[in-house]
């Protein structure tokens, strides 16, 4: 047997070194199938059918107790996987693993981490659950638990578990996710959120560098080097709101450099490639090369696209990377850092009376922070529903707390023939799909009166919208993409602004838009506003044509929000 095990692999090789990965992985099947428990060529044989780009049967011949019990193989394995980008055999061999050894606490969290990354947070929740128990003092159980629970809508008490890490824990990473996640609260104010991002800024992004020196010359006629920084240059926020803005710019006074902190991928990618002066992949790098490549561009001014959001460099920005720092877009509160001198809002999201306190210097654009880039090709927006009333939110449900959900039940009540539409990725999750009808089941809403959706093309999101007749916008983290996308598509919004930045989005647009009755005080003003739009449906099919257009006219004029901003950029770069 051992003479014949060793000439199957003494064939593999042979074909391997040859590229033959197909004679290769014959071989090594024979190998496997005279001995099965012969783990190098199992390991051989995974490298193989991933060489031959088959997920499917890498991860069959993986799952075999003699790799499951090794944990070094496995190792190897699952980065071979990884690296192949071949995510879902990750998590299922992880998932092996882990039910064959339930006491091991590094298979349950990888399992779990691998899950939420896949957009599964009900299913990583049991295993982030089974790792915490097994080792009570760890963070990162900890940590996917409570990002799991919000991702899936159980905002309050994920929040409470993310407080409560935050207070145990000095890690950097698990403090800044949590400034983000705590917009989500709606027991959060201007003030206790200020109080958090400053006490942040003051821990973390006071770390000392060089000192900028600014190269440039004082030529003021040649134009000004503007670099916008984004780790989301993707389809989303960022393109749909940058796209038009870049279009519109006059190129003679400003040269336009994207300067990318993520890989990009997709059509939105490309087109802000295309209307780039120069594009850089600053990707991977660490704090003091990334730095150093930011000041090499030798920038009059730079423009922050992330603040504290996810993927953010702001502990480099923070050290100043160009004579001016401006903060815009993707965004939604002060950043907190000293060297940031400017934030970008307007006078509907930002009025003379608000609370929301900024580090920065305020500034309001007249033509409006947002300027919406209407979809290429999108579908009519004429109705074309089946006749029922039909109320929609396509917001990802952290933005789904508890009292959001009951007033959309009471909404529901008071229109009984009518169906609430939710869409969004992580409904593709069968364990969030059951627990998104449960909590509605509490509250008196059947599964008869719900559609979920889970992940869909923006095409396709765009045509969802209409059969809808009104969307539901959530609170105190309101809709912004969404709620332009449900506009432009001519479906009416509802919403409820608050006193804080977030919850006054999808207001400061319905504002600029003229349509301020769609605009509720409370909660109950909120039901009262989509029971009587929902009784008046036949009269918003009728203008959903006019209401696209409107849009069109107010939220979209990109050469009037570009003569703001050249101005702005001037003016701030002291010209």
């Amino acid at each position: 047997m051992s003479d014949l095990l060793e000439r199957h692999l003494a064939t593999a090789a042979r074909c391997a070194q040859a590229g033959a990965w197909g004679e290769a992985r014959d071989a090594l099947q024979a190998a496997i199938g005279a001995r099965p428990d012969a783990l190098g060529a199992r390991r051989a044989l995974v490298r193989c059918h991933l060489r031959l780009g088959d997920a499917d049967a890498a991860l069959h011949t993986a799952r075999h107790p003699t790799l499951l019990d090794d944990a070094a193989a496995l190792g190897e394995t699952l980065d071979e996987l990884r690296a192949a980008r071949a995510t879902l055999a990750s998590a299922e061999l992880l998932r092996a693993r882990a039910e064959r050894h339930p006491q091991d606490y590094r298979a349950a969290l990888a399992l779990a981490a691998t899950l939420h990354e896949l957009g599964r947070p009900g299913e990583a929740l049991p295993w982030a659950t089974r790792a915490q128990q097994l080792r009570p003092l760890e963070r990162q159980p900890a940590e996917i638990r409570a990002a799991a629970m919000i991702d899936r809508g159980d905002v309050e008490a994920g929040l409470a578990l993310y407080r409560d890490l935050v207070a145990s824990s000095d890690d950097r990473q698990t403090a800044a996710r949590h400034l983000v996640l705590m917009h989500y609260d709606p027991a959060q104010t201007n003030a206790s959120l200020f109080a958090a991002l400053q006490a942040f800024a003051d821990r973390h992004l006071r770390a000392p560098g060089p000192p900028l020196v600014a190269r440039r010359d004082a030529d003021a006629k040649r134009a000004l080097r503007i670099g916008w920084l984004s780790p989301r240059f993707a389809e989303g926020p960022v393109a749909t709101f940058l796209t038009g803005l870049l279009r519109a710019f006059d190129r003679s006074r400003h040269a336009h450099l994207l300067i990318a902190l993520q890989p990009g991928g997709g059509e939105a990618t490309t087109r802000l490639r295309r209307l780039a002066d120069e594009w850089f992949d600053l990707a991977g790098l660490d704090d003091a090369t990334l730095l150093q490549r930011l000041r090499a561009r030798e920038l009059d001014g730079r423009i922050d696209l992330a603040g504290h959001s996810t993927a953010n460099r702001l502990a480099v920005v923070a050290r100043r990377v160009a004579p001016v720092q401006v903060s815009w877009l993707d965004w939604f509160d002060t950043t907190a850092a000293r060297s940031m001198d400017a934030w970008i809002s307007d006078r509907w999201l930002t009025p003379d009376d608000s609370t929301q306190r900024y580090t920065e210097r305020l500034i309001r654009l007249d033509a409006g922070r947002f300027c919406y880039t209407p979809p290429d090709a999108a579908p009519p927006a004429a109705y074309a529903g089946d006749g029922r009333v039909v109320f929609a939110s396509f917001n990802r449900l952290a933005k789904l707390n508890d009292s959001v959900l009951a007033t959309w039940a009471a909404i529901l009540e008071r229109m009984p023939d009518a169906r609430l539409e939710l869409g969004a990725r992580l409904l593709d999750d069968a364990a969030t799909r059951a627990y998104t009808l449960e909590r509605f089941a509490a509250l008196g809403i059947g599964a008869d009166r719900l559609r979920l959706h889970g992940e869909r093309t923006y095409p396709e999101l765009l045509a969802a919208y209409r059969a809808v007749d009104i969307a539901l916008d959530p609170f105190p983290f309101s809709g912004c993409t969404t709620t332009c996308d449900a506009l432009y598509m001519g479906a009416a919004v509802v919403t409820l602004p608050g006193e804080t930045f977030v919850s006054r989005q999808s207001a400061s647009l319905l504002e600029r838009l003229g349509r301020g009755a769609w605009i509720a005080a409370d909660r109950g003003g909120y039901v009262d506003r989509a029971v009587a739009l929902a009784a008046d449906a036949a009269s918003l099919r009728r203008e959903r044509e006019a209401l696209r257009a409107a849009v069109e006219f107010r939220l979209c004029d990109a050469s009037a929000q570009a003569r703001d901003f050249a101005a702005l950029l001037d003016a701030l770069c002291g010209r």
